[in-house]
């Protein structure tokens, strides 16, 4: 018990912040990269030098300028950085990585869910804690429910119209 991984969710993903990176933006601004160029990193992973060539991609801005992009190796994507796992570097996609942030949000979620009915599941919750659902359509479902509270239920009363007893 208490060994090493214990705790870890196997079934998360990687977290990109995790890994090295590069990023295309900070190396056309220290290096002055130009359409069309690769560039050879060059990189120690356990104790095996590598040397990847990473290629360039550009698209042209609404506004007149370029954007650059770093071609993946493994799926071609135009991607804005790319990390180091598993010896290459390549897209987040391809590295099945993602971002804290988003694991941090699922689980406060989860956790939400968990506390509110016991079962971790959105059975008994208010309609509106169910996905889709804006302030506006909450005020009006309460509305609704108020409204439908208020009047009088079963078949309306039998009204007599005479002295022959005729029914409207």
């Amino acid at each position: 018990m208490g060994g090493p991984g214990s705790g870890t969710r196997w079934d998360k993903k990687g977290i990109v912040e995790d890994h090295p990176r590069l990023d295309v933006r900070k190396l056309r601004r220290e290096h002055g990269i130009k359409p069309g160029d690769w560039m050879t990193v060059q990189y120690e992973w356990q104790g095996q030098q590598i040397a990847q060539e990473v290629h360039f991609d550009w698209t042209p801005c609404n506004y007149g300028g370029r954007r650059f992009w770093f071609i993946c190796m493994i799926c071609g994507r135009r991607v804005a950085v790319i990390n180091l796992k598993l010896k290459y570097f390549a897209c987040r996609h391809c590295h099945d990585l993602t971002y804290r942030c988003s694991q941090e949000a699922d689980s406060r979620f989860n956790k939400f869910f968990q506390n509110y009915n016991g079962s971790g599941g959105g059975e008994d919750l208010p309609f509106y804690f169910l996905k889709g659902y804006t302030t506006r359509r909450m005020k009006r479902e309460e509305r609704l429910k108020k409204e439908l509270a208020r009047r009088p239920r079963g078949r309306p009363p039998k009204i007599a119209d005479g002295p022959q007893g005729n029914l409207h």
